[in-house]
């Protein structure tokens, strides 16, 4: 993804505290800058917000000034938000953005999630639909430290490069086995455990038992790429579970659940 004026990856992100953010509302109608600006206000009164009325000025903005955060109308006068979206981008300067719409077209939605919009919100939206994006914002500001348990190095691999492509700020830490995966748990903490079912030694059901013994509320989501495993351990009661393979869309769902954050696009 792209932030703060060059492309990085969520790992190497230098995040700007709650109170420092500096909002960009991009919409050329009054009334819905108004409704932005007042969801954005009931989140926080210390944000600073900068308005837009129309795509020209939202560019001048986003390559003046520093912009953490962007709420963009899509249909706005001769430089549509669109427009501007590409634009920022091609630059490598786009700030964690929603998009706004008249229209749920689904041609129009799937072109901004390609865009990597987080959110894409339908007029009429409310107070709570910026919050939405907001709280989001403020969680993946915070690193998460997460530990992967797989006695396969290539699926570990393959499971940290998913993590990587996350929005989401991690931290992450490997072991090949129960054993040293409590060991690292136990010298620090991981917001999420990322646990595959089948290994030699202990597997993962035994290595769940003991980092729930040591910590009664550790986040464990069981991995496997034999679905009737998972439901057969779902008795455990695991924070989630995931079937191999698995890709991005699937993880930042189960993150949002961990974290308790609504997911974005209603949902879908």
């Amino acid at each position: 993804m792209t932030v703060l004026g060059k492309a990085v990856s969520s790992a190497d992100l230098d995040w700007v505290e709650a109170g420092t953010w500096r909002i960009m509302v991009a919409e050329d109608s009054g009334f819905w800058r108004n409704v932005v600006r007042s969801g954005i206000r009931d989140f926080a009164s210390d944000l600073t917000i900068i308005e837009a009325g129309d795509g020209q000025s939202a560019l001048d903005a986003l390559s003046r000034d520093r912009i953490d955060i962007a709420f963009v109308d899509l249909a706005m006068p001769e430089i549509n938000g669109a427009e501007v979206v590409k634009r920022i981008q091609a630059d490598a300067r786009m700030p964690f953005f929603a998009v706004i719409s008249v229209t749920s077209d689904a041609a129009e939605i799937a072109r901004m999630r390609r865009l990597s919009a987080y959110d894409y919100l339908v007029k009429p939206f409310g107070s709570q639909d910026i919050k939405r994006v907001l709280s989001t914002y403020e969680r993946i500001s915070r690193q998460s430290r997460v530990l992967i348990v797989d006695d396969s190095g290539t699926a570990r691999s393959i499971i940290r490069r998913i993590l990587q492509r996350s929005i989401f700020n991690f931290e992450i830490v490997e072991a090949g086995d129960g054993i040293a995966a409590f060991e690292l748990y136990a010298e620090q903490p991981a917001d999420i455990v990322f646990l595959d079912l089948n290994m030699p030694g202990l597997d993962g059901a035994q290595t769940m038992r003991i980092l729930r013994a040591h910590n009664r509320n550790v986040r464990v989501v069981l991995m496997s790429g034999n679905q009737e495993a998972l439901d057969r351990h779902a008795v455990l009661t695991p924070a989630a579970s995931l079937k191999k393979p698995f890709f991005s869309n699937d993880l930042d769902r189960v993150v949002h659940h961990l974290f308790a954050l609504p997911l974005p696009y209603g949902g879908v």
